[in-house]
């Protein structure tokens, strides 16, 4: 791991729909499936990205435009250099039988993670959503390795409705051990009694205002555990939960104050 910023130009872009696009870096770090890199466009600000995929030439990071940063990287062009500093936090770890859970921008993780699962000859499944059709990402690579259901809000591609709606009948119904998910926290507001209740083991991949990546502001810190999800994170087991107070009912500003 490497906290000091680095600038390297931009290799390729390919841009997945209105909003939503992978940027293309050479390889100059290994990562993690479930880590994240801090991605810095000068003059603009400095933001934390989970890494969609790793190759031997690239590393691969996608971006949905939300705020005024990722809007910005909406306009960035093939060799434009930008900062990268990381890997950060703690990655998922290996286990077989499962079902990767991924909601919206939170599937861009989970497809490192089936990439290593397969290289390991693992079995497992996917179950992807999202608002709409253009905002999901990677569904077809993802049914040519694994089976993969497909849901969107409005009905645009795969079965109509949340990522979530039948997530009890499939585990009542199939061979399932372990469950990876990534994506809004509401969504594991959700799967999180469902599991717990099941007795069914479980690493989700959390997002948080973060600031240093390195544990020291406390920006990220998860009350009341006192896990900062930079370091601890962003992956967390259900152990880990136990402890949080506020999934899915509070966040913090860029000043670290209590906002819902």
């Amino acid at each position: 791991m490497s906290d000091l910023m680095k600038t390297y130009p931009i290799l390729k872009i390919i841009d997945h729909g209105p909003g939503l696009r992978s940027l293309y870096f050479e390889k100059t770090f290994e990562v993690q499936p479930g880590q994240f890199i801090n991605l810095w466009l000068p003059g603009v600000d400095e933001k934390p990205f989970s890494v969609s995929r790793i190759t031997a030439d690239f590393i691969e990071v996608s971006i949905k435009a939300y705020g005024p940063f990722s809007q910005a990287i909406m306009q960035c062009q093939p060799g434009q250099r930008l900062g990268l500093r990381g890997p950060f936090g703690r990655p998922f770890s290996w286990h077989n039988n499962a079902l990767l859970i991924g909601g919206g921008i939170g599937i861009a993780p989970l497809r490192i993670l089936g990439d290593t699962l397969s290289q390991k000859g693992f079995n497992f499944s996917y179950l992807i959503g999202a608002v709409t059709a253009h905002e999901l990402l990677f569904p077809e690579e993802m049914k040519r390795q694994a089976a993969t259901r497909i849901y969107t809000d409005d009905g645009s591609l795969g079965k109509k409705g949340r990522v979530t709606a039948d997530i009890e009948q499939i585990l009542d119904s199939e061979k399932i051990e372990f469950v990876y998910a990534a994506g809004p926290e509401i969504m594991f507001v959700v799967l999180k009694p469902i599991l717990d209740q099941r007795r069914l083991p479980y690493e989700f991949c959390m997002e948080r205002y973060m600031k240093c990546g390195i544990g020291i502001c406390g920006q990220c810190v998860l009350d009341d555990s006192g896990i900062r999800l930079c370091v601890e994170g962003p992956v967390l087991n259900q152990d880990d939960l136990k402890q949080v107070t506020e999934l899915g009912s509070v966040h913090r500003d860029a000043s670290g104050r209590r906002v819902r």
